[in-house]
């Protein structure tokens, strides 16, 4: 083997990468597409749990939006919005909050109020469950 073809194996090392890259993404996606649209629905239920605040990966779902929006709102939690994580993929999550839970009344009283008006809602929703003293004055 001569070093011209040597060379020209090299200069081909990106592009392969670049293949194996491509064939990974595409047999995660295949494997993570397990079930029909019912499996799925169910396992964002799951994912959506109990928690107050809960981060869904959107690569993760596979769902269309609207059926997305529809399991969350029969599990009882709103929809905030979408982030992105700040790992090297930059992968989008989609934020939603329990209707009606702690992180909901701090986030509806922080909208136009201050900091302490957010705060005093917070401490003002924990003492009405009943799992706390008074709020603190």
């Amino acid at each position: 083997m001569s070093v011209g073809w040597v060379l020209v194996l090299v200069a081909l090392l990106p592009f392969a990468a670049w293949l194996v890259a491509l064939a990974a993404v595409a047999v995660r996606r295949a494997l993570r597409r397990r079930g029909d649209e019912q499996a799925r629905r169910l396992r964002l239920a799951r994912m959506l749990g109990s928690a107050d605040l809960v981060v869904v990966p959107t690569s993760d779902v596979d769902l269309p939006e609207s059926t997305v929006l529809d399991v969350a709102t029969g599990a009882g939690m709103r929809f905030m919005g979408y982030e992105r994580t700040d790992s090297p993929l930059r992968r989008r999550v989609g934020v939603f909050v329990r209707v009606g839970g702690e992180v909901d009344a701090v986030i509806r009283a922080g909208t136009g109020a201050t900091r302490a008006g957010a705060v005093a809602a917070r401490a003002g929703a924990v003492a009405a469950r009943g799992r706390g003293a008074a709020a603190p004055r």
